[in-house]
């Protein structure tokens, strides 16, 4: 039985899961890869379903059978009906994150390093407009842009933050296109139209529209 590396595997999903159009050129690249590398055999690492009787965490690591896990972690969201696919990494989220309704269209996209939240995350509406777009820097904050849509393709909220820290103007809009907020944010502090009220808030923790 042909048997890859840890690192080889993940290129296997990612272009599995996000490409259809390569599957075939890739397998064929991974036999050949197979035939020059027999004779060094490591212990090949398939995609895990989750199960809650074998996954646990420990001080914040996901473990695995009493072992930090690495790997892929697939698994489906009874309440979002959707599918996930997890790379991971000694216990911690290490490299892409997605999401698929059970139409197959993307969800959510997410990029970690460690366990931090790193790069641009972007989430999808299940008719495939633009749910949210969050820039992250290294250490995991927002950093740029930040950007969340209503269903109907209407921009619910565009601000701007430096390192974790709102900077520069920030915008708020009704689903109607009505403008909510206004106001621009300098060394903490807002000036303009804030406008916002209890049935709209900002949740940068769980990043959702409340």
């Amino acid at each position: 039985m042909l048997r890859i590396s840890t690192e080889m595997a993940i290129m296997v999903h990612r272009v599995l899961f996000l490409d259809k159009k390569m599957k075939s050129a890739f397998i064929a690249f991974i036999i050949i890869i197979g035939c020059f590398s027999c004779k060094k055999q490591t212990i090949q690492k398939q995609p895990i379903v989750y199960n809650k009787e074998k996954f646990y965490y420990v001080n914040g690591v996901l473990h695995f059978e009493a072992t930090p896990f690495s790997g892929v972690l697939v698994s489906y969201d009874e309440v979002n009906k959707t599918n996930s696919s997890v790379e991971y990494s000694n216990g911690k989220k290490h490299g892409i994150e997605i999401k698929k309704y059970t139409n197959d269209s993307l969800a959510e996209q997410r990029f970690y390093t460690k366990g931090i939240k790193t790069g641009i995350h972007r989430g999808w509406w299940r008719n495939g407009t633009l749910k949210f777009e969050y820039p992250f820097n290294k250490k995991g904050a927002y950093h740029g842009n930040v950007k969340d849509w209503y269903k109907n393709g209407q921009v619910y909220k565009d601000f701007n933050y430096a390192n974790g820290k709102e900077s520069g103007s920030q915008r708020m809009w009704q689903s109607d296109g009505k403008i909510r907020a206004n106001f621009v944010t300098k060394n903490g502090e807002r000036f303009g139209l804030i406008g916002l009220k209890k049935c709209y808030t900002i949740n940068t923790v769980s990043e959702k529209i409340e």
